[in-house]
């Protein structure tokens, strides 16, 4: 144990009081020849003895030698430092292409004044699918690249109205468009050069005529003039409908006349027995066709009268009556063709009948005397290839003296038919024409 430290119970064996060292240990001596000494003859060679490393010495401690501090400056405040005041630099950037931006596109929208209510709606318009700003009545410059673009315009909440159009514009071009919307629901608008068309318009107003003739009083079919001139119609009741005659299409002229009552006669006569038409009656026209020797017609006599005329076998004739004054009338109309009649009228020329008198009385049948072409000092005509309703006319003015009493009397022609029909009023009008050259 150590001591000055406590001693603990110690757990190795014991040991014996008296210690003794072990016996040495005794190794037999080799036998000869096998384990002996060497040979000097066969032993190997000796070592040469290795030297052995000199004992070194520790080191001796050199001085450590430090650098000398710098030499020390004297500490002076910090002085602001300046900068000189320069002119910012101007950003230059690329020139930009040719022709950027030098095209415009200029719009106007318009709607038709019977479709007031698209006044509420403002339209829509895109250029390239960029919505631009547009109102009805004005004319948006939208400024545009040379090239191709697609122009739309549209009417919203309206069924119809869509317009797309294609433009391509040079350098410093532009393009004057002109989009009108549609009267008449799922129609496209119009868009292009002005001017443009409303689409629909034509039907709308038919539509809106028909309304208003449905309203009209008096259920009388018409038979219109050139311009403000008074209307043929058939008296409201008291007149047998024509026998085999179509529902005589014209517009209502809801006039009342003015003239005498309308005289009573045939619609027609088969051939010219008791009549009155004169065979023997020269033969005159102002233009066209006129009736054969043997062609099949009917003669038209209206009673009080001082003549009759010729009409097509397939027309019929019925009293008819005019809003002029002391004027009697006649219509006259085919059976199976609608649209082709002629209206005759007939009324006395004021005593003397000069110059001014004739005047008068060609105002109130022609009302427009322009276009007015002279046969001869009692005979003028006008004839229009197509009206304004697409329909062939023939008009005829004149004056002649009966010469069972020698009354003077003005007789008018207005006939209308299908351009491809022209000669059946050519021939109503020459034949009244003929019957009453005396």
């Amino acid at each position: 144990m150590s001591q000055g430290y406590p001693s603990f119970p110690s757990w190795d064996e014991a040991m014996p009081a008296t210690y003794a060292p072990p016996p040495p240990i005794v190794h037999p001596a080799p036998r000869p020849g096998v384990y002996g000494a060497p040979r000097p003859d066969t032993g190997p060679a000796p070592r040469p003895p290795v030297p052995e490393p000199p004992v070194s010495q520790p080191p001796v401690s050199q001085p450590i030698v430090y650098p000398a501090p710098p030499p020390s400056y004297p500490v002076t405040a910090q002085q602001p430092v300046t900068y000189a005041a320069t002119a910012p630099q101007a950003v230059s950037y690329p020139a930009p292409l040719p022709g950027y931006g030098t095209a415009t596109i200029a719009v106007t929208m318009r709607f038709a004044p019977i479709a007031v209510l698209l006044g509420i709606v403002k339209p829509v318009l895109t250029v390239d699918g960029r919505p631009v700003r547009a109102a009805w009545k004005r004319r948006v410059v939208v400024p545009v690249d040379p090239g191709p673009h697609l122009v739309h315009a549209n009417v919203p909440f309206v069924l119809g109205g869509r317009a797309d159009l294609p433009v391509e514009l040079a350098p410093g071009q532009t393009a004057s468009l002109e989009y009108r919307a549609p009267v008449l629901p799922f129609l496209r608008g119009a868009f292009g050069p002005p001017p443009q068309r409303y689409p629909g318009l034509g039907a709308a107003v038919a539509i809106n005529v028909v309304a208003a003739a449905a309203l009209v009083a008096g259920g009388l079919v018409g038979f219109t003039g050139v311009g403000d001139r008074p209307g043929f119609a058939l008296p409201a009741g008291g007149t047998p409908a024509p026998a085999k005659s179509t529902a005589f299409e014209a517009p209502t002229f809801p006039v009342a006349p003015t003239g005498p009552a309308v005289p009573k006669f045939p619609e027609s006569s088969q051939g010219d027995a008791g009549s009155g038409l004169r065979r023997d009656a020269p033969d005159r026209k102002v233009t066209g066709a006129t009736f054969g020797r043997d062609e099949k017609t009917d003669v038209a006599a209206p009673a009080g009268w001082p003549f009759a005329f010729r009409i097509p076998g397939s027309w019929t004739c019925v009293p008819g009556k005019i809003d002029l004054p002391e004027t009697e009338a006649v219509v006259c109309q085919d059976r199976k063709k609608t649209g082709e009649r002629a209206g005759i009228i007939l009324r006395t020329c004021p005593d003397g009948c000069d110059a001014a008198d004739r005047k008068a009385l060609d105002q109130d049948w022609f009302v427009n005397t322009g276009g007015l072409r002279r046969v001869d000092g009692d005979t003028r005509f006008r004839q229009t290839a197509k009206n304004a309703d697409g329909r062939y006319q023939l008009e005829l003015g004149h004056y002649f003296t009966d010469p069972a009493g020698g009354t003077k009397f003005q007789v008018g022609v207005d006939a209308r038919t299908s351009p491809a029909t022209k000669a059946a009023a050519q021939k109503v009008v020459n034949d009244v024409l003929s019957q009453t050259t005396f």
